[in-house]
């Protein structure tokens, strides 16, 4: 019985090791609220037509594509026109909801606005 106890702690010593040089496959963190202000930022420079004034994540969904985990976030959002839009006067606050597919490359999640957001 002695010698089975360091035997044992030797084993699942050789179980971790080996775990970590091959590489075991992990879910990457997903991308964060933040990261969707910089894309809607991103996507709403130009032409500058509103000022983001809130946007929340609402949900998350990961998924695979062709081997590729794909992460597509769910928001609402609310957004103020700078400009008149339509019968709209300038100063309109708008709410809405949509969504944004990350996809995951080597360096970070790559957003719909062709920009990577590197996981913190």
């Amino acid at each position: 019985m002695k010698r089975l106890i360091p035997l044992l702690a030797i084993l699942a010593a050789f179980g971790v090791a080996a775990g970590q040089l091959t590489g075991c496959k992990r879910t990457p963190p997903t991308p964060t609220e933040q990261d969707a202000i910089a894309v809607w930022k991103n996507t709403h420079a130009k032409p500058h037509i509103s000022d983001l004034l809130n946007l929340t994540k609402t949900n998350g969904q990961m998924q695979e594509s062709n081997g590729i985990p794909i992460y597509t976030l769910y928001y609402q959002a609310e957004d103020k026109t700078v400009v008149p839009l339509g019968n709209s006067p300038a100063g309109t606050i708008n709410k809405h909801q949509g969504s944004y597919a990350f996809q995951w490359t080597e360096k970070g999640w790559l957003g719909p606005d062709n920009r990577v957001y590197p996981v913190h």
